[in-house]
């Protein structure tokens, strides 16, 4: 290598979970690491940033805000004046994020790792340009045996025609037609808000301009919303979000959005499958209808990196690209949009980097969750993919409300419901709505991964009183198909 650059055993692409977390791993093995992020102290990406930290903060705030409106006076707890403050709200979340970001510095510092600020732009399969993020100009030139890309993505937007542009500046614009990024940093609560998809990030915000005032509406082209999960979740979570006031409008299309002339509304005009037309009134549109790669300036075409149709980077089961020392993982090479997923990734490439044998990756291990009130959570398959695949299965029902725990807590909402192949008794999914879901879910995966049955769940001791007592309810319903407690 050119001893005119600084040389690295590893440089990754991207500070998000799976970057920075590849990162430390990497220096345990004692490989000399480089992070090259291109947001000057934005270290953490997407998820602390602009994701999974931020909504978090505005969903607990909310939460606590709705909960004690709703439910504190069945507590016997009483409230003569009961607000919010929206730039505390603000405040905290900002906070929470430099908090993070302070302790992600100090663990690059105390792991030896070079950051370099700037776009990552690939000259050789050896050799990396840092380039200013906004002029393009570079400021580095570094070497490296090995480099992961994990740039992560971001909000996809409607087409620019949908959106009619007579009676709008760009600042109206950006404040009345919004993604989730400007969602987290909102300076008021709209009164009417409408929801473009009814995915994981659609139906939390919608939860949380919910709670705070707004009237929400969501609206998605799909028969369902959450349509990745299994049936039965996105037909409960329906029910739970119109009992708290959200509407929800599936199989529509959205043809066109328009601010109207001297009016703070917006008008909202959708077609359905049978070419019925309908219109929606509101103070704001919150565009959720998915993520997009982020690959654009990496200088990918000049080592022959390949990407799909859909600009996500092609990798093999040992998550390498087309050039076999240069990895990806998380966002920019699709499946789950999930920063765990990102971290696994990430902790597999670098002990394949270093020579260990890692197990592959089993994604449908991987747990997926929605911080709605009452949380969703999910892993393994759907009753609908069992069916589609010709598996005979078992199935067991739950209903939280029948469990001492939850009727304590107040949360009644929601069940539990596990599905083992009929045959072997092996648990094959878990699907939950359940307060504290995103925690109780691991036993799930836990079990899962050993290959658990239902019957091993039921014979083993689960506290009470304890949300967790559900699964051992659930697995007795799953091969005995009776029930303690119904």
């Amino acid at each position: 290598m050119n001893n005119n650059f600084k040389s690295y055993d590893l440089v990754i692409i991207g500070s998000g979970p799976g970057g920075y977390i590849s990162a430390i791993r990497a220096n345990h093995f004692g490989l000399r690491t480089a992070i090259i992020e291109k947001n000057k102290n934005f270290l953490g990406g997407t998820c602390l940033n602009t994701g999974c930290i931020p909504s978090k903060c505005l969903l607990d705030s909310s939460k606590n805000f709705f909960i004690a409106k709703k439910n504190f006076s069945s507590h016997g707890i009483f409230f003569e004046k009961l607000k919010f403050d929206l730039n505390k709200i603000i405040n905290r979340k900002n906070k929470t994020i430099e908090n993070i970001n302070n302790g992600i510095k100090y663990l690059m510092r105390k792991n030896n790792i070079d950051i370099y600020n700037g776009i990552g732009y690939f000259n050789t399969k050896n050799i990396l340009s840092i380039k200013d993020h906004e002029s393009m100009i570079e400021k580095h030139k570094i070497q490296f045996k090995n480099c992961i890309i994990s740039t992560g993505s971001f909000p996809l937007n409607l087409s620019k025609n949908i959106i009619k542009k007579n009676y709008y500046n760009d600042n109206e614009l950006n404040n009345k037609i919004i993604t989730s990024t400007k969602a987290l940093n909102m300076n008021k609560i709209p009164k009417k808000l409408i929801t473009i998809g009814g995915g994981f990030i659609g139906l939390e915000l919608s939860s949380v301009f919910s709670r705070l005032g707004s009237e929400v509406i969501i609206i998605d082209s799909m028969d369902r919303i959450i349509p990745n999960m299994d049936h039965s979740i996105s037909n409960e979570m329906k029910k739970i979000l119109e009992k708290s006031s959200i509407k929800i409008k599936n199989s529509l299309f959205v043809q066109e959005i328009e601010i109207l002339e001297k009016s703070e509304e917006i008008l909202v005009s959708t077609i359905d499958n049978s070419g019925n037309k309908f219109s929606f009134n509101g103070n704001c549109c919150l565009i959720s209808i998915g993520r997009i790669p982020y690959t654009s300036n990496l200088g990918l075409e000049n080592i022959g990196i390949k990407k799909d149709n859909k600009g996500f980077i092609i990798v093999d089961k040992n998550l390498q690209t087309t050039i076999n020392n240069i990895y990806a993982i998380g966002d920019v090479i699709g499946g789950k949009m999930l920063a765990h997923k990102a971290e696994e990734e990430g902790l597999y490439v670098v002990e394949h980097i270093i020579g260990n044998k890692p197990n592959i990756l089993n994604y449908n291990l991987i747990p997926s969750i929605i911080y709605t009130y009452p949380e969703v959570s999910s892993v393994g398959y759907t009753e609908y993919e069992l069916k589609e695949n010709k598996i005979e299965y078992n199935i067991g029902n739950f209903p939280m409300k029948a469990l001492g725990r939850a009727r304590s807590s107040g949360c009644i909402d929601g069940f539990i419901k596990m599905i083992s192949d009929k045959k072997t008794d092996e648990i094959l999914g878990v699907h939950i709505i359940s307060e504290f879901a995103s925690d109780i879910i691991m036993e799930a995966v836990v079990a899962m991964e050993f290959n658990a049955s239902s019957e091993d769940i039921y014979r083993i001791c689960h506290p009470h009183p304890t949300f967790s007592e559900s699964y051992k309810e659930v697995s007795l319903m799953n091969f005995e198909n009776k029930s303690i407690h119904i």
